[in-house]
């Protein structure tokens, strides 16, 4: 009997084996794949849970046992809140920004008024976003870091 021959016999033998080896291997694949899938699962639930919650005071659904956060009822003054949040962009003039102290910058824009102004300074305006880089600032502190920039 030639190999050749003997290869043809064996055909079916072969590939009953193959199969069987695959098979196998999927089975240990799946075994070894759901048990990896629940680990991951709950360390997943784990680490997308929220990190916080939202209240607010008027929610009649709050759990109860949030913290108040109270807020600095003393407003800055116009120059406090210049350096900290306005001098960026004004002390240089960046992009048309009228400098602090500059009544040449500041004429032409004092002629349409401080409530123009600060409405202005609210909305944001060119280069400039809403309330500047001040978000937490009060209308009254913006008003007075608008007549300090004035000067």
């Amino acid at each position: 009997m030639s190999l050749t021959s003997w290869n043809k016999k064996n055909f079916g033998l072969n590939i009953t084996f193959v199969v069987l080896v695959v098979i196998v291997v999927m089975q240990l694949f799946s075994i070894f794949y759901v048990a990896h899938t629940e680990s991951h699962d709950s360390t997943l639930i784990e680490r997308i849970k929220p990190l916080g919650q939202v209240y607010i005071e008027e929610d009649s659904n709050s759990v109860g046992n949030e913290e108040k956060v109270t807020v600095n009822d003393k407003a800055r003054s116009g120059k406090e809140i210049v350096s900290s949040s306005c001098s960026g962009c004004h002390s240089a003039g960046i992009l048309g920004a009228p400098k602090i102290g500059n009544k040449d910058d500041w004429e032409s824009l004092s002629q349409r008024g401080i409530s123009e102004l600060l409405k202005t300074a609210i909305s944001g305006k060119g280069a400039m976003p809403p309330k500047g880089t001040c978000a937490t600032c009060s209308d009254e502190e913006l008003k007075s870091a608008i007549e300090y920039m004035m000067k």
